[in-house]
């Protein structure tokens, strides 16, 4: 059996189809349609039949159960072994290419940000996120102007899950200063109000900001994004800590979501006393501390630490190979051959 997610309604009506129509031509009665629409179970092989005609996969409209694990944050950051043992890259994602489209990755963070609540968590979790999430709507020019100032700042801090000119979603990470880490963690500093100031080129303190799927735009399943935006992730925050394996290592996030939250336990984050002062997101903590000893927290902190160096490492290598090809092709470039030669003249 298997459940519709919101996506299905959308898709229907973004194609100008009526429940009988789109029923007409799945081949099922549009009582069926109804029922999937509401979220009711229907057999995995009637919601083939309705996707294909909606033109899309059945797998993106279909409401996946978390304990199924295909959310692929659950498996950072072991999912990065295959890609080490396969000498593969890791994903880095792509930069925005200009302030136009910031601010289009902002909006469809705040279009996409109720999916991402609604496909985990119980009802009641549920509608106090979404709450929240309309209180963010009320200042929205100063939040999108927010992500361009601190785009223009340091472009790495956001990086896209782009197909071919689909952007699928966006990951945030913030390298912070030291003063407004500690003051983000004590709940004195507004997530909103973290400019460009707070911001330093690489840190030892990280801000895990956002990571959202764009599923409203793009057509790939949901598992195959977060798979994407995982590694993104993940990357990120080995480009931009300076030190991945030092004690002195830490992040801070909070959690807008039921999703959030999960997803930060499975990294090794742990509560804080505090909340965001301005939304009352509660506070997650990541570093050395004696709550995790002897507890999943600390395996999954520590191991995370470790593959974060590792991916640090290959990076700093091969950017130390295209910084050694650009100068040999300079030199190649700037030589200019005088009487014959080199070997001429060295005979």
């Amino acid at each position: 059996m298997a459940q519709a997610n919101a996506q299905l309604k959308q898709v229907r009506q973004s194609l100008g189809l009526s429940q009988l129509e789109l029923a007409t031509r799945a081949g099922v009665s549009a009582r069926t349609v109804q029922f999937a629409e509401s979220g009711q179970n229907v057999s995995s092989g009637t919601m083939r039949r309705i996707a294909t005609a909606l033109g899309v996969e059945s797998d993106q409209l279909v409401r996946i159960d978390p304990g199924t694990g295909q959310d692929a944050f659950v498996d950072l950051p072991w999912s990065i072994v295959d890609r080490f043992r396969n000498n593969r890259p890791i994903d880095q994602g792509s930069m925005c290419r200009n302030e136009s489209e910031v601010a289009e990755i902002v909006r469809q963070m705040r279009e996409n940000f109720s999916v991402h609540i609604q496909k985990w968590g119980s009802s009641q979790s549920q509608q106090e996120a979404l709450q929240r999430d309309k209180a963010i709507n009320q200042v929205y020019v100063r939040y999108e102007q927010r992500y361009i100032e601190l785009w223009r700042q340091n472009p790495g801090c956001i990086r896209l899950d782009r197909i071919n000119e689909t952007i699928c979603g966006a990951s945030i990470v913030l390298p912070l200063t030291t003063e407004s880490f500690q003051a983000f963690r004590n709940g004195e500093l507004g997530w909103l109000d973290i400019s460009a100031g707070d911001l330093a080129d690489q840190s030892q303190y990280l801000l895990l900001d956002s990571v959202t799927e764009f599923t409203n735009q793009c057509r790939r399943p949901w598992y195959q994004v977060t798979k994407s935006l995982s590694s993104i992730t993940f990357a990120q925050v080995a480009s931009l800590a300076e030190s991945p394996n030092q004690s002195d290592f830490e992040m801070v996030s909070f959690s807008a979501s039921p999703l959030n939250e999960r997803r930060l336990a499975t990294i090794g984050f742990i509560p804080e006393p505090t909340t965001e002062p301005e939304f009352n997101y509660p506070i997650y903590w990541f570093g050395e501390d004696p709550r995790i000893l002897s507890k999943d927290e600390y395996t999954n902190w520590s191991t995370f630490k470790h593959f974060a160096m590792l991916v640090k490492s290959v990076d700093k290598s091969a950017i130390r190979r295209r910084m050694i090809r650009s100068a040999l092709a300079m030199i190649k470039r700037l030589q200019r051959p005088m009487g014959g030669s080199f070997e001429q003249q060295a005979a």
